[in-house]
């Protein structure tokens, strides 16, 4: 046994030198799961929490605001568990993974908002010309 504060993480080579381990290993499926599903109910309910406020000022109806808090919740529950995935694979810790997972949110929200509005402008161009 070693008189270091952490003699887990720290293995002796030949030459006698300490080398820290880093036990870094990439999340389970179930992780993953798990922060895609809270990354869904905080960004649904935050903006439910938003669409209130139109509902209120009669800008949208109240099955339009729960429609749109669910997709954005999908979304957000998405960009959550990407960001969860490719933070832990990178390894680093501390500011390096946080900065993986705003980098990695950010885009997969932007990639999704893009495809989102791409989508939802078809079927408004498409429900105009029908009409």
């Amino acid at each position: 046994m070693s008189n270091h504060p952490h003699p887990h993480n720290l293995q002796t080579t030949p030459a006698s030198y300490h080398v820290y381990k880093s036990s870094t290993r990439p999340y389970s499926g179930t992780t993953l799961l798990n922060a895609g599903i809270f990354g869904t109910i905080v960004g649904g309910t935050a903006a439910l929490g938003m669409n209130l406020h139109k509902v209120r000022d009669n800008e949208m109806t109240a099955k339009e605001a729960v429609i749109d808090s669910l997709a954005k919740g999908a979304g957000a529950g998405v960009a959550t568990a990407a960001a969860t995935a490719v933070a832990s694979s990178a390894g680093g810790g501390g500011l390096l993974s946080l900065a993986f997972m705003v980098a990695t949110a950010t885009g997969v929200g932007y990639v999704l908002h893009s495809v989102g509005k791409s989508v939802s402008e078809k079927v408004v161009s498409t429900s105009e010309k029908s009409s």
